[in-house]
C-alpha cells in the first residue's frame, strides 16, 4: 500500500484506508498492530491522532522523519479547514523571499488548533477570522497542490503579525522582496478581504516608504472612505523611543529610527 500511495504522490491516509487496502478490519488489533510495527520501523509517522492519520516515509526523507510539509499539507486540510492557506514567513518564502529560516511552518485557520510535530517537522496555526475572504493561490509545489496567500496578502498578514514574525526589518525586508511583483489588483483585494483600518494604514505607509508609490495609491483609495485614527507604526508602541513623527497622509505614528530602518531598505 505504501508504495502505491507514493506513486501516486500521496503520503497522507487515514487509518480505516490502510485497514481497507490491506484486507484487516478498520481499528481492529491486527490493523493497530500493523500500523504500530511500521511506525516502529520508520516507515509511518502519525501526523494526527484524532481520526488518525498516518504518513508515509520515504527513505530520503527518514532523517526528517516525515516527508516535506507541502507534499501533505492540502491532503491533511481539505477537508477539515478548506479556506486554509500558507501563511507569514512560508508564504514569503515560497514567493521566493527567505531571509528568515524559519524552522516551522505557519499556516492560517478559522479557530485555534494545536500545533502539529511530525518526526522533525512542525506545523503552528495562526487564527483569523475573515479567512475565506482572504485572496489566494492553488499552487502546485514540487509533489502537491496547497492554497497561499497571495504576495499582497502575505505583506498585510506579516504588518498584522509583525511582533510574531521578527518585527518590522523582517516585515520590511520581505515587502521590499515582494514589491516588484505586487500588483494594485492584487492590493485592493487583500485591502477589502481584510477590511482593518488600522492594519491597512500601517501598509500603505510601508509600501510608500518602500517606494511603491502606485501600490500605495490604491491603499490611499481605500482609506478615503474610512475613518482613521492616529495609529503606531510598531505595536505595541514603543514610549521610550525619541522623536515620535506622525505621517499625514497616512495617520501613523513612526520615530526617525524607523523611518531610516525603511529608507536603508528602500535604497
Amino acid at each position: 500500500m505504501l508504495r502505491n500511495l507514493q506513486s501516486q504522490a500521496r503520503y497522507l491516509f487515514r487509518e480505516d484506508e490502510f485497514a481497507r487496502h490491506t484486507g484487516r478490519e478498520p481499528g481492529g488489533p491486527a490493523s493497530q498492530m500493523a500500523l504500530q510495527r511500521l511506525s516502529r520501523a520508520g516507515r509511518i509517522v502519525l501526523a494526527q491522532k484524532n481520526a488518525a492519520r498516518w504518513l508515509s516515509v520515504p527513505p530520503e526523507q527518514a532523517h526528517y522523519g516525515a516527508p516535506p510539509v507541502d507534499w501533505w499539507l492540502d491532503d491533511l486540510m481539505r477537508d477539515q479547514e478548506p479556506a486554509y492557506y500558507l501563511a507569514l514567513l512560508s508564504a514569503a518564502r515560497f514567493w521566493g523571499s527567505s531571509h528568515y529560516a524559519y524552522q516551522a511552518t505557519q499556516v492560517m485557520v478559522s479557530r485555534p488548533r494545536r500545533p502539529l510535530a511530525v518526526g522533525k517537522l512542525r506545523v503552528e496555526f495562526v487564527v483569523k477570522k475573515a479567512l475565506g475572504d482572504t485572496p489566494v493561490v492553488h499552487e502546485r509545489t514540487k509533489m502537491a497542490r496547497m492554497r497561499i496567500s497571495t504576495r499582497e496578502a502575505t505583506v498585510l498578514d506579516l504588518i498584522r503579525h509583525q511582533n510574531t514574525v521578527g518585527g518590522l526589518e523582517a516585515v520590511a525586508r520581505i515587502a521590499h522582496d515582494l514589491l516588484p511583483k505586487m500588483t494594485s489588483v492584487g492590493v485592493r483585494d487583500a485591502v477589502r478581504a481584510l477590511n482593518q483600518v488600522p492594519a491597512v494604514q500601517r501598509f500603505g505607509f510601508v509600501l510608500d516608504q518602500l517606494g511603491g508609490g502606485r501600490l500605495a495609491d490604491t491603499v490611499a483609495s481605500w482609506l478615503h472612505q474610512q475613518r482613521r485614527s492616529v495609529q503606531p507604526l510598531v505595536t505595541p508602541r514603543d514610549d521610550h523611543a525619541t522623536m515620535h513623527l506622525v505621517d499625514g497622509k497616512w495617520a501613523i505614528e513612526y520615530t526617525s529610527n524607523q523611518h531610516e530602518l525603511l529608507k536603508e531598505m528602500r535604497g
